[in-house]
């Protein structure tokens, strides 16, 4: 890289590189804070700086190291993360390139010389040659497959929008300027030594009759159009989508520390101070949550995996999250402007099944589901307005402690004739078996409270339950967004671990035990809380129980949402298929982080969905797909979805069953 003597003889190259840099780089911090640092600063809510290392580590693991963008590498045909990191190495390599090469040796010829030596400059001008010559091979990949092939996420009109491909031809300008001033310096003999393309480029004008002022105008033209597509970068990001750049390492600090794919819903801790519940305009929403309208990629990736989605209903997380960035163009000078029928439809609040699928893809860090959340707080403690079936479940919490409208059992019917007794019974008790109230209160799932409960009986584990002294968790009330429901419910529940002691909690349910696990320590409360599937799995290994009898069906797992994606649990439900003898075990086509939702979540077990098209006929589809006998699960909520959905699909003997029904049915009976 070397530099033009004079900016075309006008004034000193020094002076252009800072003068122009100073410029564009005013011009852009102007324009990325009105965009975005205003808004965030703009937030009723504080930022969260707690815990400075694991946010720094996230920042270099999913920032720097690109660790979501290649994410599907090793499992999908989709190698686009490849040349993602292609083109983000060669960023990396070309700002450093630039700080030493341009803004060092533009203030000292030698700086570049007493910083490398000469030949590690050589080796490092060589690999920017090299790595221009990848980035072409990768942008001309890009444009094929975005503009020809097209796969499925790049078939919305918001990822075809022009933008898409302005970005790419910058980066081909970039890379083209410098290799031909490079090829120019070699065509003058001012650098010695073999460079890997620019020398062979060269040679190209041996044969032509050029005059050498013409090489050095040639050099020095191709020099300041390079500089000058560098900071025209600094201009156009902060006006399109490509503001991801710099937002995404903010998302990523920000974010949520210990789960990332939104399981855990914050729980405020002044709802008797609070003015305003939720959100609707850009004040309300919280700092993160802005950061996150603008850290899109509008990659496609969240909608291509969203089950509302992938069912026509309204919702498409992409749109969602850059309707809310435009929100705040259209509400810039009055920020009190609503969102909600604004920007965002109640249709697309409702749709959501806080599956996390959106989250768990994205490659920037977005949250989804917080700030739809926020949304749904603000309509239900705000206005009261939610679908019909949504006010009738958060009727039954408040009056009846559970959501299950019209049953006729307690939570103490299920385990009549059972022997198993109550904490009050056995206060000294190891574990707290957590049934929940599908658990003890639909019929089909007590089968799998009771079958559970043979299992711990079996390895003579030292637990108790809280029968009629459970409550609901609350999880329903927290996600259709009555967080004032929520923590009375939690609130009461945490009141009976402290009057207990509990230390130890094991849950049937994976929602509750999302919500115990990860959202009861913001209330105060905190034990070693884990799933049923995980201690079962324990109890096989250390050969506290066998399996013995012989099951000779064929089984495909679903991976529930709040157990896998929202609580990493993957192997152990797996394990204890496969420890039972002659079980053959299938995948589904999406499975584990990459299942598809059962079309329970968020509510929904009990709220309506908003078109005819249903969520657990898609999933029953990818089981049927396996030619299973039975469908293996680990949640309540699956069971009765699947159980539907069967019934809906086909007339065959095919069936549903918890994993711990499976394992019950291969254990030898005590007599």
């Amino acid at each position: 890289m070397t530099l033009p003597n004079t900016f075309f003889d006008f004034f000193p190259t020094w002076l252009g590189v800072y003068g122009l840099t100073s410029i564009m780089f005013i011009i852009s911090a102007l324009l990325f804070y009105k965009r975005v640092i205003y808004h965030i600063l703009s937030s009723n809510h504080k930022l969260d700086y707690s815990n400075i290392k694991q946010r720094i580590k996230n920042v270099i693991v999913n920032g720097l190291g690109q660790k979501k963008v290649l994410k599907r590498t090793s499992i999908t045909k989709d190698r686009s993360g490849i040349g993602h990191v292609v083109i983000f190495i060669s960023f990396l390599s070309y700002s450093l390139s630039y700080l030493i090469f341009i803004y060092g040796d533009s203030i000292n010829e030698n700086f570049s010389n007493i910083l490398l030596g000469s030949f590690a400059k050589k080796v490092y001008l060589n690999y920017l040659e090299i790595l221009a010559v990848l980035v072409f091979i990768v942008i001309t990949s890009a444009l094929i497959r975005r503009w020809i092939l097209t796969p499925t996420r790049l078939k919305f009109t918001l990822t075809k929008k022009p933008e898409s491909a302005i970005i790419l031809f910058f980066i081909l300008a970039l890379m083209s300027t410098h290799l031909l001033s490079e090829t120019m310096n070699q065509a003058m003999n001012v650098r010695d030594g073999f460079y890997v393309v620019s020398t062979n480029l060269s040679k190209l004008f041996v044969n032509f009759d050029i005059n050498p002022n013409s090489y050095i105008f040639i050099h020095d033209l191709f020099w300041w159009i390079h500089l000058m597509i560098i900071l025209s970068f600094a201009v156009y990001i902060p006006l399109s989508k490509h503001l991801h750049l710099l937002v995404s390492p903010l998302s990523f600090f920000f974010g949520t520390q210990s789960n990332s794919s939104g399981g855990i819903i914050d729980t405020p801790n002044n709802l008797e101070e609070m003015e305003v519940f939720g959100a609707n305009n850009i004040q309300s929403f919280k700092p993160k949550q802005v950061m996150d309208f603008f850290a899109c990629a509008v990659c496609g990736r969240c909608s291509e995996v969203c089950p509302t989605n992938l069912t026509e209903k309204k919702l498409s997380p992409m749109y969602l999250i850059n309707n809310l960035m435009n929100s705040t163009t259209t509400n810039y000078k009055d920020k009190n402007v609503g969102v909600i029928d604004e920007n965002v439809s109640r249709t697309e609040i409702w749709d959501c099944l806080n599956c996390g699928a959106c989250v768990n893809e994205c490659p920037v860090g977005i949250d989804h589901i917080s700030p739809i959340i926020d949304m749904r707080r603000h309509l239900v403690m705000e206005k009261s307005e939610m679908p019909e079936t949504a006010e009738s479940t958060l009727l039954s919490l408040e009056q009846r402690g559970h959501p299950w409208r019209g049953t006729t059992f307690t939570r103490s019917d299920w385990h009549q004739n059972l022997d198993v007794k109550t904490i009050s019974e056995n206060p000294n008790a190891e574990y707290l078996l957590w049934i929940g109230c599908t658990g003890a209160l639909v019929e089909r799932n007590q089968n799998v409270s009771q079958s559970i409960i043979k299992i711990l009986n079996s390895a003579k584990i030292d637990y108790a339950i809280l029968s009629n002294e459970e409550t609901c968790t609350g999880d329903p009330a927290k996600r259709i967004g009555n967080e004032y429901l929520f923590q009375i419910l939690a609130n009461q529940n945490i009141q009976n671990f402290i009057k207990y002691d509990i230390k130890k909690i094991i849950t049937h349910c994976p929602h509750c035990l999302n919500t115990i696990k990860n959202e009861y320590p913001s209330l105060g409360f905190n034990a070693e809380v884990i799933s049923y599937t995980e201690i079962i799995n324990e109890l096989i290994n250390s050969e506290s129980i066998i399996p013995i009898k012989e099951n000779t069906k064929s089984v495909a797992y679903h991976d529930p949402c709040f157990l896998g994606r929202h609580n990493s649990i993957y192997e152990q439900p797996r394990d204890i298929v496969d420890s039972i003898p002659g079980l053959k075990r299938m995948e589904m086509c999406r499975n584990k982080d990459k299942a598809l939702c059962c079309g329970a979540g968020g509510g929904h077990m009990w709220i309506e969905e908003s078109n005819e098209k249903r969520v657990s006929h898609l999933r029953t589809d990818d089981f049927l797909e396996t030619d299973s006998e039975t469908l293996a699960v680990a949640c309540p909520f699956c069971l009765q979805m699947f159980e539907e959905g069967l019934s809906a699909k086909t007339e065959s003997k095919k069936e549903v069953k918890d994993i711990a029904e499976l394992l019950e049915e291969s254990l030898e009976k005590e007599d």
